[in-house]
C-alpha cells in the first residue's frame, strides 16, 4: 500500500512539473496555473511521503512552481508598462526611432482642421484700392495714375473675374489650346500680344488665365532683362520644373498700357 501511494504522489508531482514546464516553454498565460491549490498539494504529498525521492522531486516541483510565479510578476509588469508611459521612456523611443517610423506615426494621428473663407468681391475690390493708394505708386506722374487707376475699368475687371459664372478649368483649357494654335515658328508668343487678344477690356482676365496656365507646367514664361520683353512657350503636355519663381507683372504697365 505505502509502495502504490508513493508511485501516486510521483506520477502527480511529475504532472504538474510538465504543466509548470508547458507553461513556460509555450509562453501561455502563467495565471492559468492556479499556483494556491497547487501549494497546497505540494505541502498534503510532503506531510504524507516521506522518502528521500519523494522529498527530492517535492523540491523540484516546488523550484518549477517558483518559475510560474515568476513568469505571473514578469505578465503583470509587461502589463503594467504598456497601460504607462512615462515621458523618458517616449523621448529614447522618438531619439531611437527612423524617420519612416516617425512620419508613419504623424500620418496615422495627424488630425488636421482644415479652415476655408471665402474670397467675397467686396474684399477683392478693397485690396485692390489699397495697393493702387500705396505711397509707391503716388510718386508717378498724374497721367501714368490715371492709367492704372482708370485703364478700361481694371480694378472692375478683376474683381468681376472671380465674379462670373465660367469654370476657371474651362479657361486655362482654352487658352492653352490658343497658345499650341497660334504660337510662331520661334515656338513662343509675345506675352502682352497674347493677354490682349480679345481687347483691352479682357486683359486682366487672360493674364489671370495665363498664371495658372504657368503655374501647372503647360507653358514657361521668358523675360529678356535687357528688354523687358516677355514671352511665352506652351507645352503640349504638363512638365515639371526643378526651380520655381515668381514674376509679378503691371497690367497697367503692358505694352499698349
Amino acid at each position: 500500500m505505502a509502495s502504490r501511494s508513493r508511485s501516486i504522489a510521483r506520477e502527480e508531482l511529475l504532472r504538474i512539473i510538465g504543466i509548470c514546464e508547458n507553461i513556460e516553454k509555450s509562453g501561455l498565460d502563467p495565471f492559468t496555473v492556479d499556483v494556491k491549490a497547487l501549494l497546497v498539494r505540494l505541502r498534503r504529498i510532503l506531510e504524507t511521503q516521506k522518502s528521500l525521492e519523494t522529498v527530492l522531486l517535492d523540491a523540484e516541483t516546488l523550484y518549477k512552481v517558483a518559475l510560474i510565479i515568476a513568469l505571473q510578476h514578469k505578465w503583470l509588469r509587461d502589463r503594467a508598462a504598456s497601460l504607462f508611459v512615462d515621458a523618458q521612456l517616449i523621448t529614447v523611443k522618438i531619439l531611437s526611432a527612423d524617420l519612416k517610423t516617425l512620419a508613419a506615426c504623424l500620418t496615422s494621428s495627424w488630425n488636421p482642421i482644415v479652415f476655408g473663407e471665402q474670397l467675397t468681391k467686396g474684399m477683392l475690390k478693397d485690396g485692390l484700392d489699397y495697393f493702387l493708394s500705396l505711397p509707391t505708386r503716388a510718386s508717378k506722374t498724374m497721367d501714368s495714375s490715371h492709367d492704372i487707376g482708370q485703364d478700361d475699368g481694371l480694378v472692375d475687371n478683376v474683381v468681376n473675374l472671380f465674379y462670373q459664372d465660367t469654370v476657371l478649368e474651362d479657361e486655362v483649357r482654352r487658352l492653352h489650346c490658343e497658345m499650341l494654335e497660334t504660337v510662331g515658328d520661334g515656338g513662343r508668343l509675345d506675352y502682352w500680344r497674347f493677354i490682349e487678344r480679345e481687347g483691352l477690356a479682357r486683359r486682366a482676365q487672360r493674364a489671370y488665365v495665363v498664371s495658372f496656365i504657368v503655374s501647372e507646367g503647360l507653358a514657361e514664361m521668358q523675360r529678356n532683362p535687357l528688354t523687358g520683353e516677355i514671352y511665352l512657350i506652351p507645352y503640349s503636355g504638363k512638365i515639371e520644373r526643378k526651380n520655381v519663381v515668381s514674376l509679378p507683372i503691371s497690367l497697367g504697365a503692358g505694352k499698349n498700357g
